[in-house]
């Protein structure tokens, strides 16, 4: 599998659960706030991975030349 539709793949996933998360902190429910807060951590747990999938994937081009 290539790595850059992993990166994407992970990115993709990120942005999704960070749209979760700000529809939970929005949502006009106050029990749901504690969901944006799950959402979000996770969003930034995702984010975290894709940043360095991507800077291996940089590493490994550079390696490659």
């Amino acid at each position: 599998m290539d790595m850059k539709f992993d990166t994407i793949l992970i990115f993709t996933i990120a942005g999704v659960w960070s749209a979760l998360a700000l529809a939970y902190a929005l949502a006009p429910w106050p029990g749901m706030i504690g969901y944006a807060w799950v959402w979000g951590f996770g969003a930034t747990l995702f984010l975290g991975l894709g940043m360095a999938l991507r800077a291996a994937g940089r590493r490994a081009e550079r390696a490659e030349q």
